[in-house]
């Protein structure tokens, strides 16, 4: 949710609904389709689970006509969500999802 800069009133009733455990999954998920450039458009999956002080992350590129595609997958710091989300996005890139990004 988003709410006018400034708007103090607003942003403290909407503080009750942020969850910490949730954004940290979220900022990785977002990392890696940012890194991406991910659309609307374009079938990329991204999955993060927390466990403690640690973050996995599960993705995948691929082509909605055909269903192929390509994984990838690792565990990093919950304290640097951005960097986990970054890092599977390159080894997406790496493997060959830049074909079905195009």
């Amino acid at each position: 949710m988003e709410t006018l800069a400034g708007d103090a009133r607003t942003a403290a009733r909407m503080a009750v609904l942020e969850h910490a455990p949730t954004r940290t999954r979220i900022e990785a998920e977002r990392a890696l389709n940012r890194a991406l450039h991910g659309s609307c458009h374009v079938p990329v999956a991204a999955y993060a689970e927390l466990d403690g002080a640690r973050l996995r992350l599960r993705a995948w590129v691929g082509s909605a006509a055909d269903g192929s595609g390509v994984a990838a997958a690792a565990d990093g710091s919950a304290a640097d969500p951005q960097a986990l989300g970054k890092a599977v996005a390159a080894d997406l890139l790496a493997r060959g999802a830049g074909r079905f990004l195009d």
